[in-house]
């Protein structure tokens, strides 16, 4: 199937997956750069073909060619892998027999000469290169004259993008050529490496060079073509201070400082060069207006441009190099997220900023670089074969989900939170298939990636592989005791949740039951297994904000209500009588006091909210009409996870009653509810089309019905679902109103499935401005607790009931 979408144009492919299962997804082969700007940025960093595994969930990425047209400025560019320098002749061919055929079938009216003979270049984004001056003209291929995307009438020289080239020593005194400073000096340096992609060293070595730096980040407006914006590194260096930054191998990447009396954010560029090593920390303050716009680009695309002046350097001897580093966008949006949240946390003095550069500049390069104590690699547990290596990969990733560990690795060591999720991910599978009761913090994660339908489900699925494994002669080669522990932590999970024993583990348990259909077991091996979950839970409920320990949890002695009335005890008093179920008058409880509690608290009590399921919808039907704005977006998030039928009236209700940008919320929930929508939102474009007051003009329920519709067909699969021939139906309906609301849904699908993915944290945000938004944040909160953040003091919150 061929998808043309204005001058952009794709294909259907096969597409081969690490895991070993093929499935159709999308590559683009023309994408035109004025209409989709950010899927082209989007081609440069992962290559044009889109798609997800159904098996492993791991997204398709391959860097091979695709064209760019700029159709303002007349221009085309074919973008080649770095694989593909030998096929530069036949891929242009390719390009020209593509435009024939288009033209054949009539997508394309004619051919224009810009785009017959287009520009070309290499995507050498994930491979060590180096950047050299060399004279190539033009190349002349099958199709005919083919130019580099940066050649120009008035300079016929190009820059080539040479992959691992070694880079030759920079001659003592040497320094740029040319009048003033063009394009190409902003890119390049004679012989440089602009990007290594691996981790820097854990230790730094001893060596006289060994020097540190702190800079200030800016953004350049002119430093890229087009006028784009690049984040900056500028400093002052001596001659010798240059000649190394000007040709060491550099790597690059974000950083949240913490332990310096003000959270620090900004970049981190480490230079290596003949054994000698530097570093320099670029910063800015998080609490200043520049924050936003510099890790918008940031997290836009992970680049920075290094800019070595001196007392005496000329406009020609300035050094400016740009570095580049693969998938850690999103780490970019972590660390200004947690380091807001830090910043709102406390109060700071106005000089606190100040004293923390002074405090990181008399840190060590040793003390900088000191990395995780747990570290993850990337590529890590691709194979997991056996339940004692499943066994070590899940102690080691419980470890490394550590909150500081975590906060190191993602915001320091500079591992990719994709890469993060992936490694989880693949732990958390062979965990299930192998039997083996995961670590609290995950088991929310586990239901939420459909591991398992829910915790029963959970549950049964470990009982059954662990029985299988165990049958097996040569199956299992865990230790006795590891085997009595992985029945025991099944146990723990049946007890926690309220949930009957499988009949494997009865019957591995003896087969005796009680009442409520869990095993018998001595009273004092109760207490202990109660007070072993205490103890986990303080790691596993800091699920969305850190929260301050203060005194001891009420064991009685006082009545809920007040209780969730003192601001010291409320959160954990809330968390508590929520655990295990809940007790309708507990759930009552707490929603009716969820106003009082501020914006962190609410964030932490989501999670228990949403394991209560059902139960909670009721209740949460009448907070859609909180006063508090975050109250309500909550309880929509909460209402959409759920996805109860109920919900739809209620919904509906509040998207048309909604004065706040919470409406966008209320469409994502009744769209997660599913196609039975589809009916109630056609019910209220007819009432408002015979004139039924409504608090929002007709015109305004329009869109906020099309954007609910477009939310029914990404909840149920996308172009391919049922809900996208039903909507395409509504589309060609005789009811106006109708015809206008599901045509604006199937028109926006793809911007409000990119919406849908950056609110949830699968990809990131364009615009800082909602970057920390209450939604990202309730979604981690739900969905991905282990990579909240945002305090370095340690979380404990009491789990237990109140007696």
């Amino acid at each position: 199937m061929t998808k043309v979408l204005g001058s952009s144009w794709a294909v259907d492919v096969s597409y081969a997956c690490r895991c070993g299962t093929h499935y159709r997804a999308k590559r683009w082969r023309w994408i035109d750069r004025d209409a989709a700007h950010d899927e082209a940025e989007r081609a440069h960093r992962e290559g044009p073909v889109r798609g997800r595994c159904p098996n492993c969930g791991e997204p398709a990425k391959a860097m091979i060619d695709w064209l760019e047209i700029h159709i303002s400025r007349q221009r085309a560019t074919v973008i080649l892998g770095p694989q593909q320098r030998a096929d530069l002749p036949g891929v242009v061919a390719e390009h020209v027999s593509a435009i024939e055929e288009r033209i054949a079938d009539g997508t394309l009216p004619h051919a224009t000469g810009w785009l017959l003979r287009p520009h070309w270049r290499f995507n050498d984004s994930d491979v060590v290169t180096a950047v050299r001056e060399v004279p190539t003209g033009e190349m002349r291929g099958a199709s005919g004259p083919a130019r580099r995307a940066d050649d120009s009438k008035e300079d016929p020289a190009e820059t080539e993008d040479t992959a691992k080239r070694r880079a030759p020593r920079r001659p003592s005194g040497s320094h740029d050529t040319g009048g003033g400073v063009t394009p190409r000096d902003r890119q390049s340096s004679d012989g440089v490496p602009r990007l290594v992609g691996t981790s820097w060293p854990r230790e730094a070595p001893a060596s006289r060079a060994a020097d540190t730096h702190v800079a200030m980040l800016t953004m350049d407006h002119g430093a890229m073509e087009g006028g784009a914006e690049l984040v900056t590194v500028s400093l002052d260096l001596d001659e010798a201070g240059r000649a190394m930054w000007g040709q060491a191998a550099l790597q690059v990447r974000p950083i949240h400082l913490r332990g310096h009396g003000y959270p620090l954010i900004g970049v981190r560029l480490v230079a290596s060069y003949l054994g000698r090593m530097a570093l320099i920390d670029g910063v800015v303050d998080v609490g200043s207006e520049d924050a936003g716009p510099v890790f918008a680009a940031l997290s836009r695309r992970f680049r920075v441009q290094l800019v070595l002046a001196g007392a005496r350097a000329t406009s020609t001897s300035i050094i400016r190099r740009e570095v580049s580093a693969r998938d850690l966008e999103r780490n970019a949006a972590l660390c200004l997220e947690s380091a807001r949240a830090a910043l709102a946390r406390s109060e700071y003095p106005r000089e606190a900023f100040a004293e923390a550069l002074d405090h990181l500049r008399e840190a060590s390069i040793e003390d900088r670089l000191r990395g995780a104590s747990e570290t993850l690699l990337a590529g890590s547990y691709r194979h997991l074969i056996s339940p004692r290596e499943t066994w070590v990969a899940l102690e080691h990733l419980e470890n490394a989900s550590d909150k500081q560990n975590l906060a190191t690795l993602l915001e320091v060591d500079g591992l990719s939170v994709d890469e993060y999720e992936a490694i989880r991910r693949r732990v958390l599978v062979a965990s299930v298939e192998q039997g083996l009761c995961a670590p609290r913090r995950f088991w929310r994660r586990i239901i939420a990636s459909g591991l398992a339908d829910d915790f029963d489900d959970y549950a049964g699925r470990l009982s059954r592989a662990r029985g299988e494994a165990e049958s097996e002669a040569e199956g299992d080669d865990l230790e006795p005791d590891q085997r009595r522990l992985a029945w025991a932590r099944i146990a723990e999970l049946c007890d926690l949740k309220q949930l009957e024993y499988p009949p494997e583990l009865s019957a591995q348990r003896g087969g005796h039951e009680s009442s409520g259909g869990r095993a018998k077991e001595p009273e004092a091996r109760r207490e202990q297994r109660r007070r072993r979950a205490t103890d986990e839970a303080a790691r596993s409920r800091s699920a969305a904000g850190e929260i301050e320990t203060r005194g001891e949890v009420r064991r009685g002695g006082g009545s809920l209500s007040a209780d969730l009335r003192n601001t010291n005890v409320r959160l954990r008093v809330a968390t508590a009588s929520l655990a295990q179920g809940g007790s309708s008058e507990a759930i009552v409880a707490v929603l009716d006091a969820l106003d009082q509690f501020d914006e962190e608290e609410l964030l932490a009590l989501l999670p228990s909210l949403a394991e209560l399921g059902t139960q909670v919808v009721p209740g949460l039907h009448g907070k859609l009409d909180s006063p508090r704005q975050q109250v309500r977006q909550a309880s929509a998030i909460l209402l959409g996870i759920v996805g109860d039928p109920s919900s739809i009236a209620p919904l509906i209700r509040r998207l048309t009653h909604e004065d706040s940008r919470v409406w966008f919320d209320v469409a994502r929930a009744i769209g997660s509810i599913g196609s039975a929508s589809l009916e109630r939102l056609c019910a209220l474009v007819r009432q408002s089309a015979r004139g039924d007051a409504f608090p929002i003009r007709h015109r305004e329920l329009l869109a906020r019905a099309g954007r609910a519709m477009a939310e029914v067909v990404i909840a149920d699969g996308g172009e391919d679902s049922i809900a996208h021939d039903s909507v395409e139906a509504l589309a060609q309906s005789t009811e106006t109103d109708i015809s206008v609301a599901a045509g604006r849904a199937l028109a926006t699908l793809g911007d409000v499935s990119v919406a849908g993915a950056q609110v949830r944290g699968e990809r990131s945000l364009p615009d800082m401005t909602q970057l920390r938004g209450f939604a990202r944040r309730a979604y981690e909160a739900i969905l991905v607790p282990e990579f909240e953040i945002l305090d370095d003091e340690e979380v404990e919150v009491e789990a237990e009931l109140i007696s």
